[in-house]
């Protein structure tokens, strides 16, 4: 006798598998099929199609609900809907941005020397970069005047695009009018609105806090639509000024390329300046800052941290989001309090930005304007203090044993190969601040570089370059190097100089060239080479503590250094192969301290018997 099953339906089942399953043990608990065999029939097929239909269902129903919720949306005009519910506008394209110093040579208007030159709001420039040619552009007026007969226009910005207008009229009759701009790769920060009401042509500004707006405000907002286009509104009469019935309204903006020419650093000028176009480009700081639209996933991350922040700024994390919207361009942004700065600094914030991957600091004007803006929003007795990034510099060492019978290629080729990889890593591991170069991960991507190779020792030095002061004046120098540097015990290497490395430098009055080491146990001399002979002449020239890695020297009158650049180089060896960038550092493989060295192994091949003959690479520096 066949067993009757129940006769309710699982409401609560999604697969297909499971509703079909559901539907027969619904339809066997009916007295009229109980006994009924369902596979292989043709009601099968029907129960199928029940089956797919409530799948389907139950399939788009959960897409739906999903969508209502911004950590499980999707589709990206959901993501931006659930974000402005945070008050969250995602940023548009950036822009690459470049500087320079432009000289035009014996300008001549009109057969005369002239007593001004403008570059006007859209003046072109080109670059060609990659093989591809770029254009730049003025965004401002600028006006100079000569200065000792020379015309010339210092700190020149220019933008990678092209200047486009949308024009509208005003219609009051339409309720919650919006203007959209009809091109998707605009950068909303070179927005500009003029509306021109009965001949009067006034400009309007974007909304900022809300706190400053009146009624009488003439400001937009800007959003993101449902065809991704960004688009601005105006207040309601309330909360921001309204235009009039039939206003013109145009809207004046930067439309940038696709692909973006960040590294770009030789240019030439497209019009001239009122007809000369005789120029020389000098002091050019690259094109920088290009960066794409917001993802979906990079809005939920900034809106639900700028939800947080409430436009105020009390911790690390507030900081961040408000860079991300005050600097969208960044790479990188680095916060600590002053607390946890070395020497500790309390009342202030320290900020520090890598604009892009082919630069590494702000301008003295960019500064000069995210201070300002942070100023405004922080706590009453904290001041932010933005601060340029340094770069820790990790020098490797790798020695590795391959196989000569698994491969054609040569110890040179092999060489190579593996050095490509060393860089590969640089570049996808070691690109912002907060990074940690992992030793680990790093020797299991040589070992992997070709299936020849057998096995790697490499070796980790750290280096900090520090520019000395060269106008006769005495200076001290104090550099963190971030991690604990090796010192095994008391004394470690004292006759050899412990861990700590320099080049070349001279003091003023002294014909010797000299240097630092340490002496295991915490104090940094200075010495000269009498031929191979170190000549102590301060054996408590400064300090280092090997637990923070911290390194100071006493004052001292620097006259040149053996660098060309005035630089002194300051190497040590770090107490673990993991190196953790802190603070404003940057981790950076130096490609021109990078060793590689290919050893046949001769076990591998049968070349040593009982391991007789054999050598293996130190592990220690």
């Amino acid at each position: 006798m066949a067993t009757i099953n129940s006769s309710n339906i699982n409401i609560t089942d999604l697969d297909f598998d499971d509703v079909s399953k559901s539907l027969k043990e619904y339809l066997r608990g009916q007295d009229t099929l109980k006994d009924y065999d369902f596979e292989g029939s043709n009601l099968a097929i029907l129960v199928d199609l029940l089956a797919y239909s409530a799948h389907t269902s139950a399939f788009n129903a959960n897409m739906v609900a999903s969508e209502m919720f911004l950590d499980t949306a999707q589709i990206r005009k959901n993501v931006v809907s659930r974000a402005k519910e945070l008050g969250y506008t995602p940023s548009s394209r950036t822009a690459s941005k470049a500087t320079f110093d432009l000289t035009v040579t014996n300008p001549k208007v009109g057969g005369q020397t002239p007593s001004s030159l403008t570059i006007n709001r859209g003046h072109e420039f080109t670059t060609v970069y990659d093989g591809t040619s770029f254009t730049f552009i003025s965004l401002d007026n600028k006006t100079i005047t000569p200065t000792t007969g020379t015309f010339r226009f210092d700190a020149l910005d220019v933008y990678q695009g092209k200047l486009s207008s949308d024009i509208y009229r005003y219609d009051s009759q339409v309720s919650n009018q919006r203007f959209p701009m009809l091109n998707p790769n605009i950068d909303t920060s070179t927005i500009t609105v003029n509306v021109n009401s009965n001949n009067t042509v006034t400009a309007w500004s974007k909304a900022g806090d809300l706190t400053g707006i009146t009624s009488s405000s003439t400001v937009f907002y800007i959003q993101e639509n449902d065809e991704g286009l960004f688009e601005l509104y105006f207040g309601d009469g309330v909360i921001g000024a309204s235009p009039k019935d039939g206003d013109q309204i145009t809207i004046s903006y930067l439309v940038t390329d696709s692909n973006h020419a960040n590294g770009a650093a030789t240019f030439s000028m497209s019009t001239s300046i009122n007809g000369n176009s005789a120029v020389t480009f000098t002091n050019t700081v690259s094109a920088s800052g290009g960066k794409d639209i917001e993802t979906p996933d990079q809005i939920k991350f900034s809106a639900s941290k700028f939800y947080t922040s409430q436009n105020r700024l009390v911790t690390v994390q507030d900081y961040k989001a408000k860079l991300q919207e005050l600097y969208p361009g960044a790479d990188s942004i680095a916060v600590w309090g002053g607390e946890d700065n070395t020497p500790a600094k309390y009342g202030k914030v320290f900020v520090a930005l890598k604009p892009s991957q082919y630069s590494n600091n702000l301008t003295t004007a960019e500064k000069s304007t995210l201070r300002k803006s942070l100023s405004d929003l922080s706590v009453l007795t904290v001041r932010p203090e933005i601060v340029d990034a340094e770069i820790l510099q990790i020098l490797l060492t790798t020695n590795f044993k391959y196989d000569p019978t698994k491969t054609s290629l040569t110890k040179s080729a092999l060489e190579t190969l593996v050095r490509a990889a060393i860089l590969s890593y640089d570049d996808s591991e070691l690109s912002g601040f907060d990074t940690l170069f992992r030793h680990s991960r790093l020797t299991s991507k040589v070992d992997g570089t070709e299936s020849s190779i057998l096995s790697n020792i490499t070796n980790v030095k750290l280096r900090k370059k520090y520019t000395a002061v060269i106008d006769g004046t005495a200076s001290s120098i104090s550099l963190d190097f971030g991690n604990a540097l090796y010192n095994p015990h008391a004394g470690h290497n004292m006759d050899s100089g412990g861990v700590f490395t320099t080049t070349g430098f001279f003091i003023s009055g002294d014909i010797n060239n000299y240097f630092f080491d340490d002496d295991g146990k915490g104090n940094i001399r200075r010495y000269y080479l009498n031929g191979s002979t170190r000549v102590y002449v301060d054996n408590t020239a400064g300090t280092i503590i090997y637990s923070t890695g911290v390194v100071s020297i006493n004052s001292l009158t620097y006259s040149s250094t053996s660098n060309t650049d005035s630089s002194i180089d300051f190497t040590t060896i770090p107490s673990s192969n993991d190196v953790i960038s802190t603070k404003n550092q940057l981790l950076d493989i130096t490609a021109s301290e990078i060793s590689v060295t290919g050893v046949a192994d001769t076990v591998a091949s049968g070349e040593t018997s009982a391991g007789v003959g054999y050598t293996t690479s130190s592990s220690y520096s």
